[in-house]
């Protein structure tokens, strides 16, 4: 449909771009305009993507508006852990929690969700307790990132289900994008409450971005089939 192959474009275009600025990003020292100009990108595309699939009449339009609120939700908090670490890692979780949402949109929950997602969880929280390098200046942030790996996880292990339950493109790309999310996510731990490496901020910085463009392109993904 040609005007799939539009939107296609699009997104290609957006994200080859949101790439490019991400390589700059980290090559003027995280400059945070930059930052900011590459999180409002993936926020924008999935704006885009959930005009088109309200435009276009998509089914299970609860998936796009949930990956949405998702996408806008983590340039929130790309915004405002700058500032507050409380404030933005529960802009974060909030963010995650809509991409749950959205996929128990595709797939109802299940008892292999929950399998995966508990061992997730459980080598996250054993980490999180008894890893001898992590430092927690701040005793709440111990708590914050407990929480933040309880939701993560089950981000992860969502999507992972869905993907062995449905092996479809979709599913595919949305499993792909919460593994390097996952991630990320542990790059920033190692980054902020470990420090005794140069490299975590770049790992984590360059698997996020890759991360949120493809939740946003899964919406560009899932509009292609006809509307029921």
């Amino acid at each position: 449909m040609k005007k799939h192959k539009i939107l296609l474009s699009v997104n290609i275009l957006l994200i080859a771009v949101i790439f490019i600025l991400n390589y700059f990003y980290q090559k003027n020292g995280f400059d945070f305009t930059l930052k900011c100009i590459c999180s409002g990108g993936f926020a924008l595309l999935g704006i885009i993507n959930l005009l088109y699939a309200a435009a276009t009449r998509q089914s299970n339009m609860r998936f796009y508006i949930g990956t949405a609120l998702g996408l806008v939700l983590a340039m929130l908090g790309d915004v405002l852990i700058n500032h507050d670490f409380i404030i933005g890692a529960a802009t974060f979780a909030l963010g995650h929690i809509c991409f749950v949402a959205a996929y128990c949109f595709l797939r109802k929950i299940s008892r292999l969700d929950l399998l995966v997602s508990g061992i997730l969880f459980f080598g996250a929280l054993m980490f999180l307790l008894f890893c001898p390098l992590l430092t927690f200046e701040v005793p709440v942030f111990k708590i914050v990132c407990i929480v933040y790996g309880m939701i993560i996880s089950l981000m992860l292990g969502k999507a992972i289900g869905n993907f062995l339950k449905e092996k479809s493109l979709l599913n595919g790309t949305i499993a792909a994008a919460s593994t390097l999310f996952f991630f990320s996510d542990l790059m920033l731990v190692f980054d902020w409450f470990i420090g005794l490496w140069d490299w975590t901020n770049e790992a984590c910085m360059g698997t996020y971005y890759p991360a949120l463009c493809l939740l946003a392109f899964g919406m560009c993904i899932k509009s292609r089939r006809t509307p029921d």
